[in-house]
């Protein structure tokens, strides 16, 4: 059984967000930050159980693993990329991504296997992992179902989900959190861990267009991080944040005070020390990629509204009267004549 030491650090340094100490999670380890970061780093089962233990009792929240998946950033990893890339359907980049969930816990293996009138992803934590802890397990577990639906519905643009999933595990008081983020039916006491999917959805093409948009999405982020990290106000350290989150969702204000490891209320009240909003930042970046990708003339105001997370062009096109008074469209015909 091994945990690449990468993915312990990473779920420590969300625990030290929620109040943990890390000094104390990573002295479990027996190794330093730097060491636990190498490509060869593998921790056993007992440390690992250790480290999840500590962090539940420490960060005081029982549904640790389902907020931590919610909090890696995909696009940061490049998985979606990676697997949109290099796959033809949904259910190849599923299969990808079973075998990406190796490379983080190979006591943990995924597996995608078609019924008549499904498909259906089984996880199998190993006998000895889950006889030693099955709380460490269903920590563990719950991150990777979070990450998985995550990886789903950006593959899918949102359009689908789960038809159900099934656990081993007693039910805990409230599943509020359960259905929240994974957003269909979570049936526990079952016999397994599967999530279910249709089957006509899992055999779609993917729209090769939406790749090619989020690359355009990236190489603009990049272009204007370059910008934003020569500044050194603190709302420029939220805006570069924003911008290295945007997949193409814009990140929530939790996500990004939890990127710079300080709470809620002191990412707004240091915004408010310099005149700045949170949401103010957002609508500024919105309308800066907009007039960006507004003079790439082969993308169109859909496409536009796509890679601004708006549901559909009627929402991107009244943000956009309000930020200017038009219409994108009689705003890039203008600026077009002007040139």
């Amino acid at each position: 059984m091994a945990f690449n030491g990468r993915f312990v650090l990473n779920m420590i340094h969300f625990a030290t967000s929620k109040g943990a100490n890390i000094k104390e999670l990573v002295s479990i380890t027996g190794l330093t930050p730097e060491a636990l970061c190498t490509e060869e780093c593998q921790l056993d089962s007992e440390v690992y159980n250790s480290i999840v233990q500590s962090i539940v009792q420490q960060t005081g929240d029982p549904f640790f693993g389902l907020h931590l998946g919610e909090s890696l950033n995909l696009s940061a990893a490049g998985l979606v990329a990676q697997i949109t890339q290099t796959s033809n359907t949904i259910k190849q980049a599923l299969e990808y991504a079973c075998d990406f969930a190796q490379l983080a816990c190979s006591s943990l293996p995924m597996q995608l296997v078609e019924h008549d009138d499904f498909y259906k992803l089984t996880m199998v934590p190993e006998t000895l992992w889950f006889n030693q802890s099955k709380e460490s397990v269903r920590q563990t577990v719950d991150g990777t179902l979070v990450f998985t639906i995550r990886e789903y519905h950006e593959l899918t643009r949102k359009l689908h989900f789960p038809v159900k999933i099934h656990l081993p595990f007693d039910p805990p008081v409230s599943t509020s959190e359960y259905e929240r983020l994974l957003q269909c039916p979570v049936l526990f006491g079952k016999n397994e861990i599967a999530i279910f999917f249709k089957k006509e959805h899992i055999e779609e093409s993917i729209v090769t267009s939406d790749y090619r948009l989020l690359r355009i999405l990236v190489a603009h982020a990049e272009k204007r991080l370059e910008e934003i990290r020569a500044k050194k106000s603190f709302s420029d350290q939220v805006k570069a944040s924003v911008t290295s989150m945007i997949k193409p969702e814009f990140p929530t204000i939790e996500q990004v005070a939890s990127h710079l490891n300080i709470s809620v209320r002191t990412l707004q009240r240091k915004l408010a020390n310099e005149g700045a909003y949170f949401k103010e930042i957002i609508d500024t970046l919105r309308k800066e990629f907009a007039f960006s990708y507004l003079k790439q003339n082969d993308l169109t105001v859909n496409q536009i509204a796509y890679l601004l997370n708006y549901t559909d062009a009627s929402g991107f096109i009244r943000s956009f009267k309000r930020w200017t008074g038009v219409t994108p469209n009689h705003w890039r015909k203008r600026t077009a004549s002007s040139n």
